[in-house]
């Protein structure tokens, strides 16, 4: 394996998992490839649920972002793979790395023309790469961050050893400032949303976690989430009788959303998106598994699972308990 240096300017990365947790896991592998080329930008094409264009807006590496069509159906399958490259065509890339198993859009790199493609190589992905350097079968069985770590290292882009930080705009961390008025106090952040019911604590057992919190620590507490967490919110200040030491920030532009979590000196939530912006952001977070094990790996992320369980569900995180949550705030260092 030889190291693969990057001289041309005009880089692809296709990351098509639709997460905000899914743009934030790539983050370093990003960053890293980015890093590998002269220009030390990329392109990235991705869907748009992930908001990456929104929450990439400070990110200094990332050059544009491109989305893919809305329509489910276009770019599905083999034949969306041939549609898929006749739109990248003419971007003219150089260089394309496919974050992502799918055979379709090896076929999508071919047809734009790209001269060097670089991907996971399973299954029928591997006839339309150019490198010689992909997974084997065995490798089927990794985990999404595993694959793209792999991908890189058998190519021999050096990866970050270092943690991979959002970047955020000044437009974003003033309005949050704004948005908070942050005084001396301890600020938690709670992150009440969640892309499923199965991750879902539920506002009751947020409710309770916030008494037990600020009776121990009376910290500030401030709720992040997004339009559809607006009912969770209200049902959990409402239980509470409207104290004024609880704040929102629901709703907000998702980069405005992450700012809001670096002014955090905790962030609490369940398995979502904002849990993994917080700790990119430099927040230590807290997060709540029952109904899938943690997949990110970032050291500013303290897991609470179940020990127990051999395999995960809805009824499993309503088993997490708040003497859980506030052992776990309390070993951290400095947190009052």
């Amino acid at each position: 394996m030889l190291k693969h240096q990057v001289k041309e300017d005009n880089v692809l990365i296709i990351q098509p998992l639709p997460g905000i947790g899914d743009i934030i896991w790539h983050l370093p592998h990003i960053k890293a490839i980015a890093s590998n080329n002269n220009s030390g930008q990329v392109t990235l094409l991705t869907k748009k649920r992930s908001l990456a264009r929104e929450l990439l807006a400070g990110t200094s590496y990332v050059k544009e972002v491109i989305y893919l069509s809305d329509s489910e159906n276009l770019y599905s399958r083999l034949l969306g793979g041939w549609r898929l490259g006749k739109f990248l065509k003419p971007f003219k890339f150089d260089h394309i790395w496919i974050l992502h198993g799918s055979a379709r859009y090896g076929i999508a790199a071919a047809r734009a023309q790209i001269k060097h493609r670089f991907g996971y190589g399973i299954g029928w992905q591997d006839a339309f790469l150019t490198s010689p350097y992909t997974m084997t079968h065995n490798d089927k069985s990794l985990g999404t961050i595993e694959k793209a770590t792999r991908c890189l290292q058998l190519n021999g882009v050096p990866f970050p050893t270092e943690k991979t930080y959002l970047e955020l705009t000044k437009k974003a961390l003033d309005s949050a400032k704004n948005q908070i008025k942050q005084k001396d106090k301890t600020l938690v952040g709670l992150a009440i949303g969640s892309s499923e019911p199965t991750k879902q604590w539920g506002w009751e057992n947020f409710a309770s976690l916030v008494g037990s919190i600020h009776k121990k620590y009376q910290p500030e507490i401030v709720l992040i989430g997004g339009p559809e967490d607006k009912d969770i919110a209200n049902s959990l200040i409402a239980k509470l009788g409207h104290p004024k030491w609880i704040k929102t920030a629901i709703g907000l532009p998702i980069l405005e959303a992450a700012a809001i979590t670096s002014l955090c000196n905790i962030c609490i939530g369940n398995d979502t998106g904002v849990l993994n912006i917080a700790a990119a952001t430099g927040t230590i977070s807290i997060g709540l598994f029952g109904s899938s094990p943690p997949q990110n790996k970032d050291p500013l992320i303290q897991p609470i699972m179940l020990s127990h369980i051999t395999s995960y569900s809805q009824k499993n995180i309503q088993e997490l308990t708040i003497d859980k949550i506030i052992d776990s705030m309390s070993s951290i260092p400095d947190f009052e």
